[in-house]
């Protein structure tokens, strides 16, 4: 991870343009498929990208759009960095992946729950085609969030396995809300079928996570005032 110094150094050379970050479909009238992947990314780390890879390969999609949440209800603001510091990081960590575009589009238009994300997105789209991406790691709180089958009925839904979640995924309550299941093998052809619809991705696992990152650099800050 990088350091608070090199992440301001890079800020200020670039000055925060990320050519790479702004979405091709903006018109929303691009016959385009986007992953959306939503989350606090405190801090974004190589696991997001290991979801968005596979999630790009096995669905077709053109693009993934990052959704740097504001704030989470779901989630202590505790060690929790500020919008500005997530957001900039995660333009960092993605600069070379240009399908990858980290958006501010939650916080500059006041969205503060997923279902008025999806709904924003369903109304300004006309021929953009969008499926929710989400890991295995967040099914477990997914009747928690704020109107889920809203999101089910107006998005499909890809679930991409995450280390120490297969089992969890597997016995989950949460699993019937996703709406019919398809197999890994039609996952291309997910956006034909009717809604609610979902798949499950497993590929091989890559076990990282914003809670262990944050534990991690803990432990460091701890030492250094030793």
């Amino acid at each position: 991870m990088l350091s608070e110094a090199k992440i301001k150094f890079v800020i200020k050379n670039l000055k925060a343009s990320f050519k790479n970050n702004m979405p091709l479909c903006f018109s929303y009238f691009r016959k385009r498929k986007i992953g959306i992947l939503g989350g606090s990314f405190n801090p974004a780390h190589s696991g997001h990208i290991h979801i968005s890879n596979t999630a790009k390969i096995n669905l077709g999609l053109d693009e993934i759009w990052w959704l740097v949440a504001p704030q989470n209800r779901l989630k202590s603001n505790i060690g929790m960095e500020s919008f500005k510091k997530r957001l900039s990081y995660a333009r960092i960590l993605t600069s070379k992946y240009h399908f990858i575009k980290v958006l501010d589009l939650e916080e500059k238009n006041k969205l503060y729950a997923s279902y008025k994300t999806v709904n924003f997105l369903s109304r300004k789209s006309q021929t953009v085609k969008f499926i929710w991406l989400m890991g295995s790691d967040i099914l477990d709180n997914f009747s928690k969030w704020l109107y889920p089958s809203f999101i089910t009925k107006k998005f499909p839904v890809a679930v991409i396995s995450r280390p120490g979640y297969i089992s969890s995924f597997t016995n989950s309550n949460n699993v019937p809300k996703l709406g019919k299941r398809i197999k890994p093998s039609k996952s291309k052809v997910i956006f034909l079928k009717k809604k609610p619809i979902w798949i499950f991705i497993k590929q091989k696992l890559l076990a990282v996570s914003s809670s262990e990152i944050r534990r991690l650099k803990h432990l460091n800050n701890m030492d250094s005032k030793k």
